[in-house]
């Protein structure tokens, strides 16, 4: 027989109720933690890409500093070069010109003043592929258009090449008819040609 009074079940009920509401406070605690810790997380995440920003940016400026640095140290000897083989009397480093929205910008450019009347745009390259050929093409092919006082100029390019350049890699440049200047023993020397090579030229 049940002998449970009305008071004890009360006080059941009552011990009952507490519990519900202290676990619904423990449970609203932990949900307030974690809801603290998703943000705390996401200010992580932010924080953490701000910082790969930052250091991607100061990457970005030593490439820059870099690519500044082998230049001024290869185009005075690219500049000897061209004018001991081509008799260059003109030269120019790190050449920007603006035409309307257009930039173009050479990384060295020489000439010959009088009868010749040709040009070399030299694109200083530190890593040698198929797209820096291309736009050393290209630099040739636009320099009229940037550059109308020198009409009627033959021009011609020059990769010079900071890295060790492969035979594959000199091949391609030579097919595509540009002069190249590699980098030994901290030397800089025009490339031997090929027999069959055929110059690339534009005329201003």
């Amino acid at each position: 027989m049940d002998t449970t009074t009305i008071e004890e079940l009360r006080t059941i009920v009552a011990q009952s109720i507490l519990s519900t509401e202290a676990f619904k406070a423990q449970m609203a605690a932990s949900q307030e933690a974690a809801d603290r810790r998703a943000v705390e997380a996401a200010e992580d995440s932010r924080n953490l890409k701000r910082r790969i920003d930052e250091i991607g940016k100061q990457l970005g400026g030593l490439g820059n500093k870099f690519g500044s640095f082998t230049e001024g140290l290869l185009l005075p000897s690219v500049e000897t070069i061209l004018r001991t083989q081509f008799g260059v009397t003109d030269f120019y480093m790190r050449l920007k010109t603006q035409n309307g929205e257009d930039v173009q910008e050479l990384d060295g450019f020489g000439f010959v003043n009088g009868a010749k009347n040709i040009g070399f745009i030299i694109e200083v390259k530190s890593h040698l592929d198929k797209r820096g050929i291309e736009q050393a093409l290209e630099q040739v092919r636009h320099f009229g258009a940037f550059h109308p006082q020198y009409q009627g100029m033959t021009l011609y390019g020059i990769i010079a090449a900071v890295d060790t350049v492969s035979a594959a890699q000199r091949n391609a440049v030579f097919n595509a008819g540009l002069y190249l200047v590699t980098v030994h023993d901290d030397v800089a020397s025009m490339a031997a040609l090929p027999q069959d090579f055929m110059p690339f030229s534009s005329i201003a």
